[in-house]
């Protein structure tokens, strides 16, 4: 009796683990800010200083998830195809201040949405959904990659 009580005590705590759709914004950018450490390496083919991030446990959990997340629009290129979901505006952007790339997230948006980008303008408040990917190993990307953005609504 008293393994069937365990046993479906570890199915209901099972079923409140984290997941990607569980998570409320402020808890995705919580993890987004707080759960990863960033250290910079040499790059002789870039003559430069590159990121290094290591991400905690509770970020590596959510990694490959599905989440919805708000923050403002930063378009990146000139032609209006590479685009940033950023926690902060433009003119406290992650550059101009310090805070950091884990401040920011390349979008890698779905075709049928690329309308809905191409309206927006810089600093519009806006929510996506979009599967997460960690990037610790390819310097040509931001470190948070969202592939498959959905857009969801726009805010303001």
């Amino acid at each position: 009796m008293k393994f069937k009580f365990l046993f479906v005590c570890l199915i209901i705590f099972a079923s409140f683990s984290l997941k990607g759709q569980d998570l409320t914004n402020d808890k995705v950018w919580d993890l987004l800010l707080d759960d990863v450490k960033i250290r910079y390496y040499y790059s002789f083919k870039y003559d430069a200083l590159l990121p290094r991030p290591k991400f905690g446990k509770e970020l590596k959990k959510i990694d490959g998830q599905s989440i919805k997340v708000k923050g403002f629009f930063l378009p990146v290129d000139i032609t209006g195809n590479i685009y940033v979901l950023s926690y902060n505006p433009m003119n406290t952007c992650f550059f101009c201040t310090g805070d950091g790339l884990q401040t920011i997230i390349e979008l890698n948006v779905s075709p049928e949405y690329l309308r809905n980008f191409k309206r927006l303008r810089t600093d519009n408040y806006f929510e996506i959904e979009g599967k997460l990917k960690l990037n610790n190993n390819n310097s040509e990307h931001l470190i948070y990659i969202m592939d498959e953005v959905k857009f969801v609504k726009l805010i303001k």
